[in-house]
């Protein structure tokens, strides 16, 4: 089975050896969990368009095979124009899979490396009960979740603004695949934490998991994300995932804590000009 080297060979930073096909496989998810307003094909390079939304993950280049890598300087500029056009600014998301003529390229050209962050990921217990995790925990409908998500404050000020909040709910809207929204609520029935995720195929993807700042330090982020294991477990998931920044030690001791262990990083590389 082929392994990628570990990340310091290419990047400068240690990272585990793991095998390709499973980051392949954890890509795909994520591709699937948090679908773009438009995707365009060149071999394996996958364009993720979502003009508005400010996250980087719908707004970037993504690359699926480290063996296509034919023509890596035309065919980045040819993306950097369709960014161009439609008004959004050009991120290459770096994986283990960006093949070695387009990490050395983008070197060459000196850009920015920004957005450290990890995907962790940890066996699904088949025995998990979602019944089992507090009852202040209940799956809910999308616009219900979007609902609560603000109310606690989001992952952060910004993504709970009107628009950014529009933007979010129509790219939950586009998941093919199931879509779970968890909320938890206080005695009064206010929402303390939301989080949701995504059952696809034999993979569990947890996102945007929140606590209202009055619920914080009482153990409601482990007990969302427990929750979310449990409805993987009851999907027929058998490995969960999710996506932590490397400043966020407070989340990394909790997904730790929880069995969860790195299991590749990502970063993005920014072209100087924003464009």
């Amino acid at each position: 089975m082929a392994t990628i080297a570990p990340e310091a060979d290419r990047s400068g930073v240690a990272a585990p050896a793991v095998p390709l096909s499973r980051v392949r496989a954890l890509e795909e998810a994520n591709l699937n969990g948090f679908p773009s307003d438009r995707l365009l094909l060149d071999g394996q390079w996958f364009l993720r368009l979502s003009p508005g939304n400010p996250a980087r993950r719908v707004n970037s280049l993504n690359v699926f095979d480290p063996a296509d890598g034919a023509d890596c300087a035309a065919r980045l500029a040819a993306a950097r124009a369709v960014f161009a056009r439609a008004g959004v600014d050009f991120h290459l998301r770096w994986t283990p899979l960006v093949p070695q003529a387009l990490t050395g390229h983008v070197d060459a050209l000196g850009w920015a490396r920004i957005g450290e962050t990890g995907v962790w990921s940890r066996v699904i217990d088949a025995d998990a009960d979602p019944s089992g995790v507090g009852a202040n925990v209940e799956r809910v409908a999308l616009a219900d979740w979007l609902v609560a998500f603000g109310a606690t404050g989001g992952t952060r000020p910004a993504a709970v603004a009107p628009l950014a909040l529009s933007r979010l709910g129509a790219a939950l809207e586009r998941v093919a695949a199931d879509l779970i929204c968890l909320v938890a609520r206080t005695r009064e029935g206010a929402p303390a934490a939301v989080a949701v995720a995504v059952a696809d195929r034999d993979l569990l993807g947890i996102y945007d998991l929140a606590v209202a700042p009055s619920c914080r330090r009482s153990g409601l982020g482990r007990t969302m994300v427990r929750a979310c294991l449990a409805h993987g477990a009851d999907a027929g998931c058998r490995e969960a995932w999710l996506q932590v920044t490397a400043e966020n030690a407070p989340a990394r001791a909790l997904y730790r804590a929880l069995g969860f262990s790195e299991a590749y990083r990502y970063h993005y590389r920014a072209p100087p000009d924003g464009g």
